[in-house]
C-alpha cells in the first residue's frame, strides 16, 4: 500500500468514526422537526393535566412545532409511564411524572418497565403540598374533631389521587400518626374525586392544592390541613398538620422524563427551554397554587432516588401493595 492510499484509507476511517456524532449534533440542532406528544399519566382537569397543557403551549411558541398532551390515566401512573418506556427514544414522547414515579418500585414488584434504567431525567417541573379537603356539611372543622370524630365509630370514607399517590400515601401517613380509622376508596385520579367530594358522595378527599383551590375559594370545599413544612401562601388560612400536633410533611412534585437513550443534546435543549419556561411571568400567574422549579437532570436523577428511598419504609410498614 502506497502512502498515498494509506492516508486515504486513514482519513476514510476517520471521517467514518466521526460520523455518529455528526449525526447527533445535527439531530439536536434541528429538533424538533415534528409534533412533540407529552403523556399526563392522568385524566383531564387535574393539576399535572394543568401544568401539561400549560407547558405544551409555551413548547408550541417556542419552537413552532405542535405539542399534544396525550391523557394515559390508570393503575396510579403505571398505564402512562409504561407507554413512555416504549416509545421511541427519540424526544418526541415525554411525560409529566409524578411522585408514584418513586413510590411504584416499592408498591408492585410486577412493574412493566425498570424505574432506573427505562427513563431518562429532563428536569424538575414543580412542588405542590397535599390538603386534607372535606365536603361542607362535614362536621370537623380541624383535625382534633376529625380524630374525635373517629373513635366513635363513625364510618369515614377518604379518597386520593390512587394508590400509591402522594395524597394516598399522605392520608395513609396521617392515619398512622393519628390512628383515626379512614377507609380508601379508590380514584383513577384528583378531578373524579373530587367532583364526588364536592356532590357530597365522600366527606373527605386528600388532593393538591391545585387541585381545588378554584372550589376552596368558592366555598363549596372546606379545608382542615396541608402536609407543608409552613402554611402554604395560597391558602395561608389553612394550618399545617404539623401547627396541628401531627408529623404530617409531604409534598407532591411534577419532572419531565423522556425514554432512556434519548440523546443526550436533546435532553441538554428541552432542559434548557423547560428552565427559560418555568421562569415565564405568566406561567407564574396561571398557576399559582403550585411552587414552579427546575433542576439539572443529574439533580433529578438523584431527587428521584432520595425520594424513593424515603417512602419505601412506609409503604413496607403498612403493608401498601399494588399487586
Amino acid at each position: 500500500m502506497n502512502k498515498r492510499t494509506m492516508l486515504a484509507v486513514v482519513g476514510l476511517a476517520l471521517t467514518t468514526a466521526m460520523l455518529p456524532c455528526a449525526v447527533i449534533a445535527q439531530s439536536a440542532t434541528s429538533y424538533p422537526e415534528r409534533q412533540i406528544t407529552i403523556i399526563v399519566p392522568f385524566p383531564p382537569g387535574g393539576s399535572v393535566d394543568v401544568l401539561g397543557r400549560a407547558i405544551a403551549q409555551k413548547l408550541n411558541e417556542a419552537w413552532g412545532k405542535p405539542v399534544v398532551v396525550e391523557n394515559r390515566a390508570g393503575a396510579s401512573t403505571i398505564i402512562g409511564t409504561t407507554a413512555l418506556a416504549k416509545a421511541p427514544p427519540d424526544g418526541y414522547t415525554l411525560m409529566i411524572a409524578v411522585s408514584s414515579h418513586a413510590t411504584n418500585p416499592s408498591l408492585s414488584s410486577k412493574l412493566p418497565f425498570d424505574p432506573q434504567k427505562d427513563f431518562a431525567s429532563v428536569t424538575l417541573l414543580a412542588k405542590a403540598p397535599v390538603v386534607l379537603y372535606t365536603n361542607p356539611n362535614f362536621p370537623p372543622k380541624n383535625l382534633k374533631q376529625l380524630v374525635d370524630l373517629g373513635k366513635t365509630d363513625a364510618k369515614i370514607n377518604y379518597a386520593s389521587a390512587g394508590v400509591g399517590t402522594t395524597t394516598h400515601l399522605t392520608a395513609e401517613l396521617f392515619k398512622d400518626v393519628s390512628k383515626v380509622p379512614m377507609t380508601h376508596i379508590l380514584y383513577r385520579g384528583g378531578t373524579p374525586a373530587m367532583n364526588d367530594l364536592i356532590a357530597g358522595h365522600l366527606p373527605i378527599s386528600f388532593g393538591t392544592v391545585a387541585q381545588a383551590l378554584p372550589q376552596y375559594k368558592a366555598g363549596v370545599l372546606s379545608a382542615l390541613a396541608v402536609s407543608s413544612e409552613k402554611r402554604y401562601p395560597s391558602i395561608p388560612d389553612v394550618p399545617t398538620f404539623k401547627e396541628q400536633g401531627f408529623d404530617v410533611v409531604a409534598t407532591e412534585w411534577y419532572a419531565l422524563l423522556a425514554p432512556a437513550g434519548t440523546q443526550k443534546p436533546v435532553i441538554d435543549k428541552l432542559n434548557a427551554e423547560l428552565a427559560r419556561i418555568m421562569k415565564s411571568p405568566d406561567l407564574g400567574e396561571r398557576l399559582t397554587a403550585i411552587e414552579l422549579v427546575t433542576s439539572t437532570p443529574q439533580e433529578l436523577d438523584a431527587f428521584i432516588r432520595k425520594e424513593t428511598e424515603g417512602w419505601a419504609p412506609l409503604i413496607k410498614r403498612l403493608n401498601l401493595s399494588l399487586d
